[in-house]
Parts: structure tokens; C-alpha cells; sequence
């Protein structure tokens, strides 16, 4: 009986070296990474460009709880409520007035493309109240370290584009405090205020 052997493998794999193989590793993980981070850019649609079309300009609107089939986006946890205002501010500086009630309420500040730029989430230790004035920042937006007061009533945020969204969400605690949520969500506004 004779010892079971391995066949052997062509030829040409034979005469490849290890660095061909590292080489072919290495270009296949940049090809993967520079592909990776191409298609939010090469995408038809983006979370912007949908709301767009559906929100009026510098007006908070609460949107319809989501239920299957009909999500404004999608990811949208059935558990919070959402009130969503499309800025634009080419001509004038934003106020933005938000109340977080309670632990889980955040107010987001996003550009057109998706990235997040301010985030503050309710904190027990924090006023509830927030009012804050959104500014252009310019192409380039830089945040330096500086002295806030607790519990300031207006801090400048600077944007760096000129349009994006705000973003309020209210977690529910359950269906009993639904009525709650939405009187508080119906209070937040962002208003256009003169330069």
C-alpha cells in the first residue's frame, strides 16, 4: 500500500514568490480600504438629500413615529420620537432652544454628508434648557479648548458648512409618556436671527 502524497501544485504557482503574495495582499486591503471610504461620496442619495425635499428650511418638525414601511430613514429605532430641522445658514446665524428632559434625550449637529459635528446629551447635572447659536464656521472648523460657565445660556456653535440638520431625540420610556415627549419635542424651534 502505498503513502497517501499531496499532488503537486502547477507550475506557475510553484514560481510565484512571497513577495508577490505580500504585494498582492497588500494592494487587495487598499483597493478594499480606498473603496470602502468612496461609496457615502459615489451614492445616489444620502440622509440630506432625502429630508431635503421633505422639511421646510430653519423650522423644527417632529417626524411621524416609524413604522415599517414608512421610515423617513432608515435605523430609526421605534422606541424615540425625533424632531428634525434643515438649517441653512447662508444669510443668518441659527438659535436653536431644545429642552432635554431626561437621560437619553441628545440634540445632534450634522453636515449634509453625514458627519456629526456637536453632540450634548441630557446629564442630570446639567440644565435642561439648551440654547445654543449656530454660526458659520467656515471650510475649516477648528474647536480650542475654552472657559464655559456652567450652565451659560448661549453658547456659539460654529457649523462648517452652511446647511445640515439638528437633531432632537426623545428615548420613550414607554407609551405612557408619549403625550409628554411630544409637547416637549413641539417646544423645540430654530429660529434665524439677524448677524
Amino acid at each position: 500500500m502505498k503513502p497517501f502524497a499531496l499532488p503537486k501544485p502547477p507550475k506557475w504557482l510553484r514560481e510565484v514568490g512571497w513577495r508577490t503574495v505580500a504585494g498582492g495582499l497588500l494592494l487587495g486591503g487598499i483597493i478594499h480600504i480606498v473603496a470602502t471610504l468612496a461609496v457615502p461620496l459615489a451614492g445616489q442619495g444620502n440622509a440630506f438629500a432625502k429630508l431635503a425635499q421633505a422639511l421646510p428650511v430653519n423650522r423644527m418638525v417632529i417626524l411621524a413615529p416609524p413604522s415599517p414601511g414608512k421610515e423617513p430613514l432608515p435605523f430609526l429605532t421605534p422606541d424615540a420620537l425625533y424632531a428634525i430641522c434643515r438649517y441653512d445658514i447662508s444669510v443668518d446665524s441659527l438659535q436653536v432652544t431644545a429642552q432635554l428632559a431626561h437621560l437619553g434625550w441628545t440634540l445632534s449637529l450634522h453636515t449634509p454628508q453625514g458627519d456629526n459635528f456637536y453632540v450634548m446629551p441630557a446629564q442630570p447635572a446639567r440644565r435642561s434648557d439648551v440654547v445654543l447659536t449656530l454660526i458659520p464656521g467656515g471650510d475649516r472648523v477648528e474647536f480650542a479648548p475654552s472657559q464655559r460657565r456652567i450652565g451659560a445660556p448661549d453658547t456659539n456653535i460654529p457649523s462648517p458648512s452652511t446647511e445640515g440638520l439638528i437633531l432632537v431625540r426623545a428615548p420613550l420610556k414607554g407609551l405612557a409618556w408619549r403625550a409628554e415627549a411630544e409637547a416637549i419635542l413641539r417646544r423645540a424651534s430654530c429660529v434665524p436671527i439677524k448677524r
